[in-house]
């Protein structure tokens, strides 16, 4: 038994949950994540919260184990890629290049999110940009949308997290939230935080044993969502 994945059958193929909070599309070799916020740091020095400015490399770095694991031919991020629309022009000339050493390998797919929705010098690195993408009936987009029919969603945006009690203190992790025809990923990013699925924000968007997908630091498990 894999600990560090949890594979599920969606419109009859495979997708593979990864602990660090991705997918993998197993037949089109296409690697899921949400929420990489690149550039945080960055932005938040700039409002006068001073933080190490080491939320990039640690994302970058994730980001490369992750390929080196699955070697994926195509990445679909799903918006909220960079932390806010000035990043690339924030960013050094070392970090563009690092990220651009990563799309000349494999084909990347920038969803637009809310924070990146207008992107400054998108053309300063490589890939394709859009505000949502439909492949087979898949889609994958930023935030949930409630219209889904035959059709399956992939989204982030809400930085899912869920607790559990143990000896009476409560512990927070990631999480992913799989409901019939939707799936909502947890942040990739380094310095990115999480709202709980019980918020009234996340909590009336999952119904009653919706799959939760809790990321441990060893292992990832399955649990229902109880209302």
């Amino acid at each position: 038994m894999n600990n560090y994945f949890i594979s599920k059958k969606i419109l009859n193929h495979e997708f593979l949950f990864d602990i660090t909070g991705s997918i993998f599309f197993k037949r089109y070799k296409t690697l899921i994540l949400a929420d990489l916020h690149l550039g945080k740091s960055i932005s938040l020095n700039d409002s006068g919260n001073i933080l190490p400015l080491y939320d990039f490399n640690e994302t970058i770095l994730n980001l490369r184990k992750l390929i080196n694991k699955f070697n994926p031919s195509t990445i679909i991020s799903l918006g909220d890629s960079f932390h806010n629309n000035n990043t690339l022009l924030n960013m050094t000339e070392e970090q563009v290049n690092d990220v651009n050493e990563l799309t000349r390998k494999i084909r990347f797919i920038w969803i637009n999110g809310n924070h990146d929705y207008n992107l400054c010098n998108k053309e300063k690195i490589g890939g394709e940009f859009c505000n949502y993408l439909e492949f087979r009936k898949f889609i994958f987009r930023h935030i949930k949308t409630t219209q889904i029919k035959d059709k399956f969603e992939f989204s982030g945006h809400y930085h899912p997290k869920t607790h559990l009690k143990i000896n009476r203190t409560k512990y927070y992790y990631k999480c992913f939230v799989v409901g019939k025809n939707f799936c909502i990923l947890p942040s990739f990013g380094h310095y990115t935080g999480g709202l709980d699925i019980r918020s009234k924000e996340l909590k009336p968007k999952i119904d009653r044993n919706d799959k939760i997908l809790v990321l441990g630091k060893r292992k990832i498990i399955q649990l229902d969502f109880q209302k």
